[in-house]
Order: structure tokens, then sequence, then C-alpha cells
């Protein structure tokens, strides 16, 4: 094997073996991570639990109200039908009290007076018998009107004591969807907590791979188009301005910043995000690798150069600086540009 030979193997050597260094995000973060998403997903799962629950226990409040209000309204219909009753037996009575009046004789004012006013025996005995059925008449009504106040009353105990249930169930009810409302947003604060912490890994990761690669490609030469240098060169821009507008270096917008680190390889990029997602060849989240353009809607509103480990390096808005962060929610797609 010649020299020549033997350097190009040795150089391609070397560049697999700091290629697949820089490519390997590191397993303690990525451990953590994986950790952090399983406890996420525990917590979601609690929540979607305690959704579960919080309906459940919606549903019985709104059924306990409803109770109430009809227990409510039969409390009142009650009270009618008991003040009904009471006004039925004073009419008896004041129709007991008339009957009586149209018997006075020579004014007597009672059965007694009646009864003694009898003439002889025979008439003694008539008067005595139309006194007992009268009596017993009345007595009957009387008696049946009292057993229906009774009936009456006993019913409007219930339905009170059924009410004061219901209220008690109610309060018992509200206190649980209290609870649960409280369960819920703890386990929202820790999810929140473990997204923070998710990100600042990620970030970290990807902040990690970006040094890896600047250690990987200290030139930065022009025409060298290589995943490590292009995402190397983009990092030196880190803390550069968002200007609309900006095509670099002092400041950036988002087409300004990719125009600008890729245009230092010879690569031209169109300048307006939609029609930048229009060039190279399209990857698919999962097919992504450093040195992919990425994009955000459709058509595209924002755009940014993939560093690994789901984040990006990106121009992201006015108030902000070039920065490393997470993929947004609407990525559309990536591009590669790269040769």
């Amino acid at each position: 094997m010649n020299k020549k030979t033997l350097s190009v193997v040795i150089a391609l050597t070397l560049a697999a073996t700091i290629n697949g260094s820089v490519l390997a995000a590191p397993s303690n973060d990525n451990t953590q991570i994986a950790q952090i998403q399983q406890q996420k997903q525990d917590l979601e799962t609690k929540v979607e639990k305690l959704d579960n629950q919080i309906t459940e226990i919606m549903k019985q409040i709104d059924g306990n109200k409803k109770s109430i209000e009809k227990t409510t309204a039969d409390i009142k219909a009650t009270g009618q039908e008991l003040a009904n009753a009471e006004s039925n037996i004073k009419g008896q009575q004041d129709v007991f009290n008339k009957r009586i009046r149209t018997m006075y004789i020579n004014g007597s004012n009672s059965y007694l007076g009646v009864i003694l006013e009898s003439s002889n025996l025979s008439d003694f005995i008539s008067r005595m018998d139309t006194i007992r059925k009268i009596v017993g008449f009345d007595e009957k009504v009387i008696n049946d009107l009292k057993q229906k106040k009774d009936i009456i009353t006993k019913k409007k105990e219930a339905l009170n004591n059924e009410n004061n249930k219901l209220l008690a169930l109610k309060a018992d009810n509200e206190k649980k969807l209290e609870s649960f409302n409280i369960n819920k947003s703890e386990q929202k604060n820790l999810i929140a907590s473990l997204d923070s912490k998710e990100k600042a890994l990620k970030d970290a990761n990807a902040q990690s791979q970006v040094e890896k690669y600047s250690a990987a490609s200290p030139a930065l030469s022009r025409g060298s188009s290589s995943a490590s240098a292009v995402v190397a060169y983009a990092s030196t821009f880190q803390g550069v301005p968002y200007e609309w507008g900006g095509n670099g270096p002092s400041s950036f917008d988002c087409t300004g910043f990719t125009c600008y680190v890729f245009a230092h390889f010879g690569i031209s990029l169109e300048r307006v995000a939609d029609q930048q997602q229009q060039q190279g060849t399209y990857v698919s989240r999962g097919e992504l690798q450093p040195g992919d353009l990425v994009f955000f809607g459709s058509p595209a509103h924002h755009v940014g150069i993939y560093v690994g480990d789901g984040c990006m390096i990106h121009a992201p808005h006015t108030g902000d600086v070039v920065k490393i962060s997470p993929l947004h929610s609407d990525f559309s797609g990536g591009r590669r540009v790269l040769k």
C-alpha cells in the first residue's frame, strides 16, 4: 500500500471516529431524559384518571342539585297540602258548629241542651239518635282529616330528612371535587417541572453536541459543507440579536441566519422560509440529521438548523437572540441541502 493510499485510509478512519463520537449523545443524559419522560407519562396518566374522577364527581354534584331542587319543590308542595289539610279540619269544625246552630232550640247552644229540651221520651230518643249520627259522622270526617294531616306531616319530615342528606352529600362531593382539582394542579405543576428539566437536559445535550462539532471542525473552511462544520459555524453566532430583515452577522432574522450560515459553505438558499422549504430533499422528523434545515408551519413561517437531540439553532423572534431550542410543536418537516 503506497503512502498516498495509506493517508486516505487514515483520514477516513479518523473522520468516521470523530463523526461517530459527535453524533452520540451522552448516555447518562439520555438515561435521565428517558427517566423524566417516564415520570411525566406516569403523572399524565394520573391526571387523566383525575380528569375522569372530576367528570364523574361533577355529574354527581349536578345530580345532587337536581335532586335537591326536586325535594325542595316537593317540600313546598307538601307544606301546601298540610296547610290545606289544616284548613279542611277547621272547615269541617265550622260545618259541625253550623249544624249545631241549626238545632238550637230556645237558645240552647249545646247537644245537652237539645237533649234536655225533648218534649217526651220518643222525642228524646229521636234527638239522641240524631245527635249520635251527627257526632259519629263529624268525628269520622275530622279523624280522616287528622289522619291525612299526620300522613302529610310525616311525608314532609321524610322529605326534609332526604333534603338534608342530599345537601350533606352535595357538600361532600364538592369537597372531593376540590381535593381532586388540587391534586390535579399539583400533578400538572410536577409535569411542568419535569418539562423544564427535560428541556434543560436536551438543551445541554444539544449544546454539548455543538461544542463537539466545533472541536471536530476547527478550520471552518469554505466549501467544507459537512454537518459538523455547518453546526459548528452556526454555533459561533449564539447570542447575536434577532432583527427582522437581519442578514448578519450583527443581527439576523430566521431565514437571514440560515442563508448566512449556508452561504459560508457555498450553498445558496432562498430568502423566504416557505421557499427554503422547497429546496433540497425532504426528511421526516425521525430521519433528521445535524445540519438539516427544520421548518415550522405549512407554508413555513419559521426555519432553523437541526443540531441533534430534538433541538435546533435558530434566530427566534424580536427581543430574542440566536440560540439552541427544542423543535417547536408545529414542526412540518426537514430539508437536507448538504451534499
